[in-house]
């Protein structure tokens, strides 16, 4: 399985439907590319088996999204340690 199936997997176990899907997909490349450069050597193909670094493609897969929610945003960038959490 190539990064792209993976994060396409990935993005199924996630609750992405078809249509989400399909407009993320063009950034699944970006994705996996940014997450090695990160230091991520293997792609998740799951959410339930991804260490906390890796889970941050919750959030990347939300940001390619073209429907935003700030609070879900907000939310995965404090879960996955991006930033110190605000209160």
């Amino acid at each position: 399985m190539n990064d792209v199936e993976r994060i396409e997997r990935y993005a199924l176990l996630s609750s992405f439907a078809g249509p989400s899907l399909d407009e993320a997909r063009p950034e699944f490349p970006r994705i996996a590319s940014f997450m090695h450069k990160q230091g991520i050597q293997q792609i998740p193909d799951s959410p339930f088996t991804a260490d906390a670094r890796a889970s941050s493609m919750s959030l990347l897969l939300r940001q390619a999204s073209k429907v935003r929610d700030a609070s879900i945003e907000h939310d995965l960038r404090n879960l996955t340690g991006i930033r110190p959490w605000k209160l």
